[in-house]
Protein backbone atom coordinates (compact mmCIF):
# COMPACT_ATOMS: atom_id res chain seq x y z
CA UNK A 1 0.00 0.00 0.00
CA UNK A 2 1.18 3.54 -1.35
CA UNK A 3 0.57 6.55 0.44
CA UNK A 4 1.14 10.36 -0.45
CA UNK A 5 -0.09 13.11 1.81
CA UNK A 6 0.30 16.49 0.33
CA UNK A 7 3.13 18.75 2.11
CA UNK A 8 1.16 22.19 1.03
CA UNK A 9 0.51 24.54 4.14
CA UNK A 10 -2.80 24.90 3.45
CA UNK A 11 -3.44 21.40 1.97
CA UNK A 12 -4.91 17.96 3.90
CA UNK A 13 -5.30 16.66 1.33
CA UNK A 14 -4.22 12.38 1.39
CA UNK A 15 -4.22 9.64 -0.91
CA UNK A 16 -3.53 6.00 -0.91
CA UNK A 17 -3.69 3.30 -3.57
CA UNK A 18 -2.21 -0.70 -3.91
CA UNK A 19 0.07 0.37 -6.46
CA UNK A 20 2.50 3.44 -6.92
CA UNK A 21 1.56 4.05 -10.73
CA UNK A 22 -1.97 4.19 -9.41
CA UNK A 23 -1.15 6.84 -6.10
CA UNK A 24 0.97 8.82 -9.18
CA UNK A 25 -1.96 9.54 -11.08
CA UNK A 26 -4.34 10.65 -8.32
CA UNK A 27 -1.31 12.63 -6.81
CA UNK A 28 -1.40 14.18 -10.81
CA UNK A 29 -4.61 14.53 -10.27
CA UNK A 30 -4.55 16.58 -7.33
CA UNK A 31 -2.23 18.79 -8.73
CA UNK A 32 -4.50 20.00 -11.39
CA UNK A 33 -7.62 20.02 -9.50
CA UNK A 34 -6.31 21.97 -5.90
CA UNK A 35 -3.16 23.44 -6.92
CA UNK A 36 -3.80 25.04 -10.86
CA UNK A 37 -1.22 22.31 -12.11
CA UNK A 38 -1.78 22.40 -15.96
CA UNK A 39 1.16 19.85 -16.81
CA UNK A 40 3.24 18.51 -13.44
CA UNK A 41 6.69 17.79 -14.69
CA UNK A 42 9.12 15.03 -14.17
CA UNK A 43 10.96 17.01 -11.70
CA UNK A 44 8.08 18.14 -9.68
CA UNK A 45 6.69 14.10 -9.53
CA UNK A 46 9.63 12.71 -8.66
CA UNK A 47 10.35 15.03 -6.00
CA UNK A 48 6.85 14.73 -4.59
CA UNK A 49 7.09 10.95 -4.89
CA UNK A 50 10.70 11.10 -2.79
CA UNK A 51 9.20 13.55 -0.35
CA UNK A 52 5.51 12.82 0.48
CA UNK A 53 4.70 9.17 -0.56
CA UNK A 54 5.59 6.11 1.77
CA UNK A 55 4.88 2.54 1.44
CA UNK A 56 3.45 0.16 4.03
Amino acid sequence: MYQFRCGHQECSSQYSASNKQALMQQVEDHLKEMHNVDKATETLMSYLEQTCVTSR
